[in-house]
């Protein structure tokens, strides 16, 4: 039967039963004394029982008296009302079986029947069916009482109506039930304590936080429930408020799981009330948001990145600055002294000084152009075999004159053995020269700078060592970063974008290396590691025959740019090499004259101001002169982009401003070879 979590203690049935058993004991007594009292007396009894009789029915409790030996019952007018009988019928004890409901029928004649067969008392909890369809639960109790011969002679007894609060019971069991349902299924940690802040209920999710299963935990306090010490103390203590104020609680604490993963909570503590008002039990419900705290965490460790980075990106433009009016300062100077002085040794120096002064600026720009490769990720290498000896042979030949303008000594430690790698030779010189000059750089004159290189496995490490100023700890951690400069003021600082280390690390990545620094604290140098993997020699190559000097074969050129003092100063180089210079300072006129045809190289800008240099080159590749022509993209556009949109408008090569005197000549004699190879018989 379901009958809910009754217990036989009701205030109302004890009272009944007591009151049934007393009068039943005056009954008794006024029976043995009625020969014996007074007419007065007996008057004052019936009144006794009589308001007895009251008392017991405004407790809504009905008696019965069953005479087991007639089969016959006396109900009183409750019992009557509570089976829904008129009151005034006779009363039968086939009248009460016919009201119990049919699924409690057995139970209530088996208790009932022992009751009578073995004597003394019973206790059962059963329903009837009333008439009208109602069904009733009901408390009954009967005591046997036995005649001379030890058999049954009555039942004295009483029933009381219990419906509303069992089914207030039943109702809150089928709410205890649906919460044990949904909380199995939800992430959320449900738990619900008494007054004495014992647990009541507590939800799987706890079996993931502790390892504790959710049983184990009914009549526990919070502090027993495997959270730390001071988590069990706080959450005792708000369950603790909200049984005293009644009111409903929030707080978040941080638990580490069993899997050692730390965890954050939002809880919440509802309370409920019982019918005096008071706080019956708690609810808790706390809530898993560990993936918010930590998007929060980011955001919160972004923003200070950000603040970082605007603080690096100011002092960046602050340096950069600095950095560009150094060249322009000397530059402006030389310019005068070309126009104003006639003597050919100053106009040598001025010239020296300028040339120097551009390379310094070519050279930021390069970084710059660097820079934003790493930042959009779009550094690329391209790997062949080669020997580390090798790669630092170039980078050695590089930085020996920087190395010699301060009088330092390089202390090379290479093996004999050729240690082969794969990787980009451009770009490791790159990394090394960098490594070399900045070891150079923050060192005094007349120092030692070494590079060691040895294998250690299937790796080869690389490490430059100098005996200069040194780094902290602070400085160690962030000094590859990009923008960074750890000297960037004072007595120390040696200029630059903070680029260079930045650039290095990338690199050595991209060649599945990583880069390290150690350094004993200021003034005790610096040293940085490069680690590569290894690799088998590859096969021996016979080299190619190189091919015949072409020889300084005269060229027809035509400049394009509207930049007439750029375009005038090529032309003018060109001119002194000996080859013959056309200019044209549109797009349109440069597209006119090469159709005219006897044109051997163009060098084109882009940015023009008719049609595009991209659409120059399509007009040009278009014409039969044009076909052939060997085009060279000039420009200050050096963006990867900017490289692919030339590539696909057939430009042979992609230079940015400005124009190297180096890759000047290796142009223009590789145009001049090819003129040279299709003159000569059987080539075409």
């Amino acid at each position: 039967m379901e009958w809910g979590q009754l217990a036989f203690a009701a205030p109302g049935f004890i009272a009944g039963a007591v009151l049934t058993i007393l009068a039943q004991r005056l009954l008794k007594y006024r029976r043995s004394i009625a020969p014996r009292v007074s007419d007065e007396r007996r008057l004052d009894i019936a009144n006794r029982l009589e308001a007895l009789k009251h008392v017991i029915e405004s407790a809504g409790i009905g008696t019965f008296f069953w005479d087991v030996t007639s089969d016959t019952l006396r109900w009183s007018d409750r019992h009557f009302a509570i089976f829904g009988w008129p009151a005034g019928d006779v009363a039968t004890h086939a009248m009460f079986r016919e009201r119990v409901h049919p699924d409690d029928i057995a139970e209530v004649d088996a208790v009932i029947g022992k009751a009578v067969r073995e004597g003394g008392d019973y206790r059962l909890r059963f329903r009837v069916l009333r008439p009208d369809g109602q069904v009733r639960y009901l408390l009954g109790s009967g005591r046997v009482v036995r005649n001379e011969e030890g058999e049954a002679a009555s039942v004295n007894g009483a029933v009381i109506d219990v419906t509303r609060t069992t089914r207030v019971l039943n109702a809150a069991r089928e709410y205890e039930l649906q919460l044990i349902a949904v909380a199995a299924h939800l992430p959320d940690l449900v738990s619900r304590f008494d007054r004495q802040r014992r647990c009541l209920f507590m939800s799987p999710r706890i079996e993931e936080l502790t390892g504790r299963r959710p049983e184990d935990c009914i009549g526990k306090t919070a502090p027993e429930l495997g959270w730390d010490k001071l988590l069990g103390a706080r959450w005792d203590a708000v369950i603790e408020g909200v049984v005293r104020y009644k009111q409903v609680r929030e707080f978040d604490f941080a638990h580490v799981d069993r899997h050692g993963k730390e965890r954050f909570f939002i809880a919440r503590a509802v309370p409920s009330f019982d019918a005096e008002g008071n706080v019956d039990t708690v609810l808790t419900v706390a809530t898993d948001h560990t993936e918010r705290e930590r998007d929060a965490r980011q955001v919160r460790e972004s923003g200070v990145l950000l603040e970082q980075a605007d603080v690096r990106k100011n002092e960046y433009l602050a340096t950069l600055a600095h950095e560009l009016r150094g060249p322009l300062a000397p530059i402006a100077s030389a310019a005068q002294l070309i126009k104003f002085s006639n003597d050919r040794t100053v106009r040598d120096k001025a010239r020296d000084v300028i040339e120097r002064q551009v390379a310094q600026l070519s050279e930021l720009v390069d970084e710059l152009m660097e820079a934003g490769r790493i930042s959009s990720g779009k550094v690329e290498i391209e790997r062949k075999p080669v020997t580390i000896q090798h790669v630092l042979e170039q980078a050695v030949e590089s930085v020996a004159p920087v190395l010699a303008n301060k009088d330092q000594t390089l202390q090379p430690l290479l093996p004999e053995t050729p240690l082969w790698i794969d990787g980009d030779l451009l770009r490791l010189t790159q990394v090394f020269t960098n490594l070399l000059t900045n070891a150079s750089k923050y060192s005094p004159a007349a120092t030692v700078v070494s590079v060691r290189a040895r294998a250690e496995g299937k790796r080869v490490l690389v490490s430059v060592a100098d005996e200069g100023i040194g780094l902290d700890t602070e400085a160690m951690a962030s000094i590859f970063e990009l923008f960074v400069q750890v000297h960037a003021t004072g007595v120390q600082a040696q200029g630059g974008l903070g680029i260079g280390l930045s650039l290095v690390k990338r690199l050595v990545e991209l060649h599945d290396g990583r880069i390290t620094v150690a350094s004993e604290g200021a003034g005790r140098g610096s040293c940085f590691t490069v680690d590569l993997p290894l690799r088998e020699a590859p096969p021996a190559v016979v080299p190619a025959a190189e091919q015949e000097n072409a020889g300084d074969t005269p060229l027809t050129v035509l400049v394009v740019d509207d930049n007439v003092d750029g375009a005038t100063t090529l032309a003018m180089l060109l001119e002194t090499l000996g080859h013959t210079p056309v200019l044209a300072h549109n797009g349109l006129d440069a597209v006119a004259r090469a159709e005219q045809g006897g044109i051997d190289l163009a060098f084109v800008d882009l940015g023009l101001p008719d049609i595009s240099g991209v659409q120059v080159a399509l007009r040009i590749r278009g014409t039969p002169e044009g076909r052939r022509m060997p085009l060279v993209a000039l420009t200050g556009l050096g963006r990867d982009e900017d490289r692919a949109m030339t590539s696909a408008a057939n430009f042979d090569e992609h230079i940015t401003k400005p124009l190297h005197f180096d890759d000047l000549m290796r142009i223009v004699r590789s145009v001049a070879e090819r003129r040279t190879d299709a003159g000569r018989p059987g080539r075409g």
